[in-house]
């Protein structure tokens, strides 16, 4: 039960964090055929029937741009609804070739395709970083101004673990589009890249209305305080993550760091192997207990 705890936080987390002001996100859609609006069918959020009859159109025209730009776009936004990570990475996958394809036909949209090419990479993991920075540089440059094209560079770098630049774009981002999600995101990174009065300024920033919010922003400043050596503070913040959410693997995690800068390598012991009875996969707890 308590693993189903975590499991249902961590996805509730990774949503919010990753696909907040979806709303805001958009791309330019001008096409219409014969037959068929493209447009009509986006409009509706009809990705499944967009799919559908992309696929018949390409089969017998496989460089059709119209087709190939709107089917890519509809892999993408079905995929980024979909939890099971095995489905969603078939639908970015999906997406990705029809984008790439359609980059090889000439048309003024190309800022929209390789910024939702970009986007495909970056949910694709780790190893698709740099593409999606690539796409999404590329997509800057030829003009687009989606609200949310600085956050997903900003997460891309992140995940390279470039914070010089991660921390520039959700800098240019909160500008645009701010939100307490982007702001916990920022002194996220601030904390990563060891700035502890920056990401005590954005933390104090963070609405925590929002009990899943107020639990990241919980487990942020725990983890802060470990960076200031202040581990009663840590402890504190820690604790009070576990009593809104006894099946967090990530505090218990920490609490176990604040042990091991202490000296007290059992107590930190007790605590990881209760992260990793929470969540097996918890890689932080894995490589404490097992190096």
């Amino acid at each position: 039960m308590k693993k189903k705890i975590f499991i249902a936080s961590a996805i509730v987390i990774g949503l919010l964090i990753f696909f907040a002001g979806l709303q805001n996100r958009t791309v330019h859609l001008p096409f219409s055929d014969e037959e068929v609006s493209y447009s009509d069918m986006w409009e509706k959020k009809q990705y499944s029937k967009i799919i559908e009859y992309g696929s018949t159109v390409l089969e017998k025209n496989p460089m059709d741009r119209n087709t190939l730009i709107f089917t890519g776009y509809a892999y993408f936004y079905q995929g980024i609804s979909i939890l099971d990570m095995d489905e969603r990475n078939s639908c970015m996958e999906k997406a990705v070739v029809l984008l790439r394809q359609a980059l090889l036909t000439d048309g003024k949209e190309n800022a929209d395709v390789m910024y939702v090419l970009g986007k495909a990479y970056y949910h694709m993991g780790f190893y698709y970083c740099d593409l999606a920075i690539k796409y999404l540089d590329g997509a800057l440059k030829k003009g687009c101004d989606s609200k949310d094209i600085y956050e997903y560079l900003g997460l891309a770098y992140s995940k390279l673990d470039m914070s010089d630049h991660a921390v520039e774009n959700f800098e240019k981002s909160m500008d645009i589009n701010p939100s307490d999600v982007l702001i916990l995101t920022l002194a996220q990174e601030y904390i990563k890249a060891g700035n502890m009065d920056k990401a005590g300024y954005y933390l104090d920033k963070a609405g925590t209305d929002n009990g899943v919010l107020r639990e990241k922003s919980l487990l942020l400043q725990g983890q802060r305080y470990i960076g200031l050596k202040e581990f009663d503070k840590a402890l504190e913040s820690l604790s009070k993550v576990l009593e809104l959410n006894p099946g967090s693997a990530d505090a218990y995690y920490y609490i176990g760091e604040v042990y091991e800068a202490k000296g007290e390598m059992q107590k930190a012991k007790t605590q990881w192997r209760k992260a990793y009875n929470l969540n097996p996969d918890h890689y932080k707890s894995k490589l404490k207990l097992f190096k």
